[in-house]
């Protein structure tokens, strides 16, 4: 099994942050790891809350998410549906307010279906987390 946590620190206010890291069909926008982002379901509330099926497209078969938990504006959490060789894959990511802005924690557990290759596997999810979540910070500061 593969576990950690990422944290990075932003200057946008926590809702600013929140809104940007979950406006799904925009993930694609602020990172260069993907080439499109959509939203194949809205959740609830609509259009990224609980629920929502995100596809986000890189090379190879697109990542297919669900949207699991949405607590706005400090944490949200999704599940893997397919696009990568895993199973129980699950991201958790919580925001919480600083007095200059807002920290953001990134907690991502996964199996791997392939035994054997999560010390392969580990720097290559942790580099991709890394990306989405500096793009995400990038585009709240944008938009603060």
């Amino acid at each position: 099994m593969i576990e950690f946590t990422l944290t990075r620190t932003s200057t946008a206010p926590i809702e600013t942050a929140f809104d940007a890291m979950t406006d799904h069909r925009a993930i694609a926008d602020h990172t260069r790891l993907l080439r499109r982002s959509t939203l194949d379901r809205e959740g609830t509330p609509a259009p990224n809350g609980v629920g929502a099926i995100r596809r986000l497209v890189a090379i190879g078969p697109p990542f297919v998410e669900e949207i699991i938990e949405y607590e706005r504006p400090t944490r949200y959490a999704y599940k893997m549906l397919s696009g990568a060789p895993t199973r129980d894959h699950i991201g958790t990511v919580e925001l919480r307010e600083t007095d200059t802005g807002t920290e953001i924690s990134w907690h991502l557990r996964s199996t791997l279906k392939i035994p054997g290759i999560d010390r392969l596997m580990l720097p290559v999810f942790k580099k991709v987390i890394d990306e989405l979540l500096k793009g995400g910070i990038a585009a709240a500061e944008r938009r603060s």
